[in-house]
């Protein structure tokens, strides 16, 4: 071979190792520091009591197991009460009613006492490393009910991917992360899918926050609200939030997911507000 001709191979070949080295390199620093961390005591999040690396203790992990495992509508995990669970095909009345573009949704527990002081810690104190109890609590549902689902009729629900719910600029102005998309890298990790960042995004800023809008407000500001940047033809996906209320948000990012060609779109969700607002 000429030596232009290897000269010319190696310029085409030696950025791909580089990066490939890199790539390689950076994984194996991300597991020596998780494996660093998970030997180092701290308090829980929620109870202030002793755990791990930043994680749930081990009563506050077993409290938000149960909360997931309650009785709740299997399309948006609104928590269901003994004289709504044989209605309507199990579903709550809206999901019945207006079904929305996404199958399924699991969440880790609702957003009450004591959990939504995480949340707001998580949220409002701008202490993002509080994503790491939210992916613990989040996959333990996750995982509990593939395996519950393994023997039904209806089966588990494969995911190929995981897709963060897009944070407004004004949003990552104030608290500086995207609290979905932290929540979503954790989970990635922990069940070893593809993160899609910048995927789904908004279609328009300026809008007022979810948070101050009643549930019809809510509703109309979220309508077309997602684009997807690319084509995702026959992935199912995990459309990943940190709070629910109305479904709203997670409906119309499910949409635009299905426009782009997903084959599926479950939600999951950190925390699940107990009743509409």
């Amino acid at each position: 071979m000429a030596p232009g001709t290897v000269r010319a191979a190696l310029v085409r070949i030696i950025p791909h190792l580089c990066a490939a080295a890199w790539v390689m390199a950076r994984q194996g620093l991300n597991r020596a520091g998780r494996g660093l961390l998970a030997g180092i005591g701290s308090n829980c999040p929620v109870c202030e009591g002793a755990a791990r690396a930043g994680l749930l203790c081990a009563a506050c992990a077993q409290a938000a197991l149960r909360q997931s495992a309650a009785r709740r509508c299997p399309r948006c995990a609104l928590r269901l009460g003994a004289t709504q669970a044989g209605k309507h095909g199990g579903l709550c009345v809206d999901c019945a009613l207006h079904p929305p573009a996404f199958a399924h949704t699991v969440t880790a527990f609702d957003y009450a006492d004591p959990f939504n002081t995480l949340i707001a810690r998580y949220k409002g104190a701008r202490r993002h490393v509080v994503a790491s109890a939210l992916a613990q609590a989040l996959e333990q549902a996750v995982r509990i009910e593939a395996a519950a689902r393994v023997g039904s009729a209806i089966g588990p629900l494969p995911i190929d991917a995981v897709v963060p719910v897009p944070a407004s600029r004004a949003s990552l102005k104030q608290r500086g992360f995207n609290p979905a998309g932290e929540l979503a890298r954790g989970m990635s990790r922990r069940m070893a899918l593809r993160l899609l960042r910048g995927v789904l995004r908004r279609r328009h800023e300026g809008a007022a926050r979810q948070a101050s809008l009643m549930r019809r407000e809510r509703e109309a500001a979220a309508l077309d609200a997602y684009v997807c940047a690319r084509r995702l033809d026959g992935l199912r996906i995990a459309l990943v939030d940190d709070v629910m209320t109305t479904g709203s948000t997670a409906d119309a990012a499910a949409r635009a997911l299905l426009a782009a060609g997903a084959a599926s779109v479950t939600v999951w969700v950190a925390a699940r507000t107990p009743r509409s607002l």
